[in-house]
C-alpha cells in the first residue's frame, strides 16, 4: 500500500509536459522531421530546378542526344569510323566546349577544324592539371611535325612557343 500512496502523492505531469521534456534532450532531434523531410525535398527540387535550366541554357548541347554524340566521339577515337563520327558531330553541334573531346579533336583528318580546336583550347589551358597540359603540349608537338597543311604547322609551332 505504501507505493499506492506514493504514486496518489507524485505530482501527475500531462502528456504535454512529458513531449516538452523529450524536446530539451540532448539526444531529439532538432528540427521535427517533418521539417526535415521538407528541407531535404526543397533541396532536391532547387537541384533539379537548376539542371534543367542549365539544360535550357545549353539548347541542343543540354540534351541526352548531345551526350551521347560526344560519347561517340571518345568511343570511336582511333577507328575508321571517328572522322565520320566528328563531322556529324560538328554539323549538328558546332564546336565543343569541353577540354576532353576538343583534345580528341585535334587527331581530326579536317585541319581547319583542328585549328579551331586549338583556338578554343588556348583560353582553357591554364585552369587544366600538369599532365592535361603535358598531353595538349605533346599533340601540339606532333602536329608540328607530322602535318602537311601549313597554317595548322604554324599555329601548332607558334602556340608550343607561348605555353
Amino acid at each position: 500500500m505504501v507505493r499506492y500512496h506514493d504514486e496518489e502523492e507524485r505530482e501527475k505531469i500531462s502528456w504535454r509536459e512529458i513531449d516538452r521534456r523529450r524536446d530539451r534532450s540532448p539526444h531529439a532531434p532538432k528540427e521535427p522531421l517533418r521539417e526535415q523531410a521538407r528541407s531535404r525535398r526543397s533541396e532536391w527540387v532547387m537541384k533539379k530546378y537548376r539542371k534543367e535550366a542549365d539544360k535550357l541554357f545549353m539548347g541542343k548541347k543540354g540534351t541526352k542526344k548531345h551526350k551521347k554524340a560526344q560519347g561517340d566521339i571518345d568511343r570511336f577515337h582511333g577507328t575508321e569510323q571517328f572522322n565520320e563520327v566528328v563531322k556529324n558531330y560538328l554539323d549538328q553541334y558546332g564546336l565543343p566546349e569541353d577540354w576532353q573531346t576538343l583534345s580528341l579533336l585535334l587527331d581530326y583528318s579536317d585541319p581547319e577544324k583542328v585549328l579551331e580546336a586549338i583556338h578554343a583550347m588556348k583560353p582553357l589551358y591554364e585552369t587544366r592539371s600538369p599532365m592535361e597540359k603535358q598531353g595538349f603540349k605533346a599533340k601540339l608537338d606532333i602536329l608540328a611535325m607530322t602535318t602537311t597543311h601549313s597554317d595548322l604547322r604554324d599555329t601548332a609551332e607558334e602556340m608550343l612557343k607561348s605555353l
